[in-house]
């Protein structure tokens, strides 16, 4: 059996890999509590060795504590990268990385598109994923879209979800904003199966659905029959965070892989609330 090395075991897409990837894989699973610290060379030196076949590196997502944020995507990753190339064995390194790479874009972005990050999470993000691009062990670097699930805590489908349950006005920067969403089951689905396939040295577009937000207004009302309430603060759209996200690679690779539909996703919340 192979061993991977999870780290980020304990967040969203992590509880859910750990789960799958136990069946068929050695996981070996460091966290805070046996005070496990990516951003120190000597805590990971302690799980990254010769035996390690696969590493996968979920830390580094977006959270309140910036500073401690930014370290882990650069130092982290930067341990990662550096204890990696004193294993005489080919690894292979998975690195997750994030769609706002690209940037505002009124165009579809393919992983060949220009780059163009526009706030520091996602300026570290590239940043550390030339530095993959060098390394001498496999690689993949996935570029993950918008995640939604019912564990979610975060992102634009749970805080609409949460405004609909307390009957409160939901504020769109603009409701003429695209974004791509992809469920953490397809997520954890991709990962185990570009693992199983032996995909690698490739950067891939992690997502499914491409809709704006007046779109995603008319499926939610649709649902509730007009009772979602919400407001358009118009923002300039050069500061929403607007893309379109090419995922025609991942899909094609996932053959005929059945993706979850948001419609349903959000239909199953709504009318369970």
């Amino acid at each position: 059996m192979k061993k991977i090395l999870l780290i980020g075991s304990t967040g969203l897409i992590g509880k859910e890999l750990k789960s799958r990837l136990s069946k068929n894989f050695i996981l070996i699973c460091p966290t805070k509590k046996n005070k496990f610290d990516i951003t120190k060379k000597n805590k990971l030196n302690k799980y990254l060795d010769k035996n390690v076949d696969i590493v996968i590196n979920l830390s580094g997502q977006i959270n309140n504590n910036q500073n401690k944020m930014m370290e882990t995507i650069y130092k982290g990753n930067l341990n990662i990268l550096d204890l990696s190339k004193k294993i005489n064995k080919k690894l292979l390194l998975i690195y997750i990385s994030s769609s706002l790479v690209y940037g505002n874009s009124q165009f579809i972005k393919k992983e060949k598109s220009k780059i163009n990050p526009v706030n520091n999470y996602e300026k570290a993000k590239y940043q550390i994923e030339k530095k993959y691009f060098e390394t001498n062990k496999d690689f993949l670097i996935l570029r993950l879209c918008n995640i939604y699930g019912p564990e979610s805590r975060k992102g634009i489908i749970y805080f609409i979800l949460k405004a609909i349950k307390q009957k409160k006005i939901f504020q769109f920067d603009n409701i003429k904003t695209f974004k791509n969403y992809i469920h953490i089951d397809d997520v954890v689905n991709i990962i185990e199966s570009l693992i199983n396939k032996n995909i690698k040295n490739k950067v891939l577009n992690v997502g499914s659905e491409n809709i704006c937000f007046k779109d995603l207004i008319k499926i939610i009302n649709k649902i509730t029959k007009n009772t979602f309430k919400y407001t358009n603060k118009n923002k300039n759209m050069n500061l929403t965070l607007s893309q379109k996200i090419d995922t025609s690679l991942i899909k094609k690779i996932m053959k005929k892989y059945k993706f979850q539909k948001i419609e349903k996703y959000l239909n199953n919340e709504i009318s369970n609330k």
